[in-house]
């Protein structure tokens, strides 16, 4: 088993303790991730508060579109998706992932304020991502970017449904960014069992998370709407159609086995893929770069792997 760095032991143990996510309820597991995940207003990224129409009048999404300053026009963009297992995540609690994402790839951020399970189980927050990335296309323009340049990006579940949502568009994406996606919800593989009692995130969590997902586990774990592993759910034909993809895995997180899963498949069905894996990292370890140097070194890997991929 691989064993945590202790730079971020140390940088774990100024977390308030607390009971883990499931032991929580909904609602206060809401509070605590706000509370432990507070926004950010640091740098220079210029952010606006957009709404996005939902198809057939079902609403609008809140989402919050980032810019760093100097940005040339038209810029890349990238449809960014929060993580926190689709039951928890704000645009506020990823605000930090969000500035870093847009500063540290020079591209415009769009974040998607998504609906969250168990309220709207799958597919509802999948197809709120789906609507953004074919909003920002069509308003490329507008916003700045180049509308052959928009990708995806997202992190844990919502890595999940970045990739998810790029299956179901009809306009050819630039490249994906997963961060520890959260991919197999029969959790089966050994990094499930090996990191079960993993810092941040336990395997209990996330049997919580998929089962409210699946809308209190009604939707079977072989559903083509929740994976596009080809061995869980998802159809192989389909991945030589993804985009150029970033993938970014820590080893010491219950995630690691599905996010190096997903990044073989790809490299099976001849996609460029970019697989870069952190053995002492913990699951969110870019959520700690500024108080783990080893965090922000992975921020400037990830900044060169995704120009090289666009």
């Amino acid at each position: 088993m691989t064993h945590l760095d202790p730079a971020y032991e140390r940088a774990l143990a100024a977390f308030p303790d607390h009971p883990e996510w499931h032991e929580l309820g909904v609602e206060r597991a809401r509070e605590l991730e706000a509370e432990l995940f507070s926004r950010s207003t640091d740098g220079d990224v210029v952010t606006t508060e957009r709404t996005v129409d939902r198809p057939g009048g079902e609403g609008a999404v809140p989402v919050r579109v980032y810019r760093p300053p100097g940005l040339d026009e038209p810029a890349p963009a990238l449809v960014f998706a929060h993580g926190g297992g689709f039951v928890l995540g704000t645009l506020d609690s990823a605000d930090d992932l969000a500035r870093r994402l847009a500063a540290n790839t020079g591209s415009v951020v769009v974040s998607v304020d998504y609906r969250l399970a168990p309220e709207h189980p799958c597919p509802a927050g999948m197809d709120d991502v789906t609507a953004v990335i074919e909003w920002t296309v069509e308003s490329a323009d507008a916003l700045g970017v180049d509308a052959a340049q928009v990708g995806v990006a997202g992190s844990s579940a919502g890595a999940n449904l970045a990739t998810m949502a790029a299956r179901r568009v009809d306009v050819p994406l630039s490249v994906a960014v997963l961060f520890y996606p959260m991919l197999d919800p029969t959790l089966g593989t050994p990094s499930h069992e090996e990191h079960a009692d993993a810092p941040l995130l336990t395997r209990a969590d996330l049997d919580w998370f998929w089962r409210l997902y699946r809308d209190d586990g009604a939707i079977p774990v072989d559903d083509p709407l929740l994976s596009p592993l080809p061995d869980v759910g998802g159809e192989p034909s389909s991945l030589a159609d993804s985009p150029s993809t970033v993938v970014v895995t820590a080893g010491c997180d219950p995630l690691r086995d599905d996010g190096a899963r997903y990044a073989d498949a790809l490299a099976a069905a001849r996609v460029a893929v970019d697989h870069r894996h952190y053995p002492g990292a913990p699951h969110g370890f870019l959520s700690l770069a500024d108080a783990v140097p080893a965090a922000a070194d992975a921020w400037d890997d990830l900044a060169a792997a995704v120009l090289a991929r666009r």
